[in-house]
């Protein structure tokens, strides 16, 4: 095989996908979360709410995939994802597809009046404190249709790192460290069942909630999630 084409500097990105992360990483971190979520057991007539959706890059493989009206996004700054659209997507999909889209900065899901089968939350609570990953939790709970699943990383560190309650608010671009033990305990608190899951990520931990043990999905099909890390450059 030749050489692979080098990369773009940093600056070439266009803004909508530097906003969201690591802009040469936007194909990979899309196609990934998209993997994960489908071998979870995502599928076209499930209800999807993708917290925090940005420039549609999770969006821009999952809308097309899912069913009309099945695709929700959280998303503070619209104007991303109006650039998701004009760059990513096209219209045509946002036509076709009508999926649906809130702006507000307080955590809430009870806005689409609809419960999810599926809720995912990449590189969220990497950004925010106890206190509002608390409310996310709570929310995200409360939205979950009967068996849905929850998916979720976290920057994992040391309790020598500092107690993550002393974040109140939203850090960007800037990152909070949790203990596995900090993140059960937020799962537990907002009534949730909790599970490490393997999926490999370059600097986060995925876990899997649900509402009753039996929904998640079992330690063997975790396991078999562990897969070798990809090429993210």
């Amino acid at each position: 095989m030749g050489e692979r084409p080098a990369r773009l500097p940093l600056e070439a990105y266009p803004a909508h996908r530097a906003f969201v992360g690591q802009p040469q990483r936007y194909d990979v971190a899309g196609a990934s979360q998209f993997a994960l979520l489908f071998l979870l057991g995502l599928r076209e007539h499930h209800r999807l709410l993708d917290f925090g959706c940005g420039s549609l890059r999770l969006g821009r493989l999952a809308i097309p995939y899912l069913q009309p009206d099945r695709y929700f996004g959280i998303e503070p700054e619209p104007g991303l994802v109006e650039a998701g659209f004009a760059h990513e997507l096209g219209e045509d999909a946002r036509a076709l597809k009508r999926p649906r889209f809130d702006a507000n900065r307080d955590w809430r899901l009870d806005v689409f009046g609809e419960q999810f089968d599926f809720i995912v939350a990449q590189s969220i609570f990497s950004h925010t404190g106890e206190q509002p990953a608390a409310r996310a939790l709570a929310a995200f709970a409360g939205s979950l249709a009967p068996g849905g699943l929850i998916v979720s990383n976290w920057l994992l560190g040391p309790e020598s790192a500092g107690p993550p309650a002393a974040t109140t608010d939203w850090v960007y671009p800037g990152f909070v460290e949790f203990t596995p033990a900090r993140v059960a305990a937020l799962a537990v608190q907002a009534g949730l069942q909790i599970r490490a899951c393997p999926w490999p990520h370059p600097a986060l931990h995925w876990f899997v909630m649900a509402r009753k043990e039996s929904d998640l999905p079992s330690r063997s099909q975790m396991a078999a999630l562990q897969v070798g890390m990809p090429r993210w450059d």
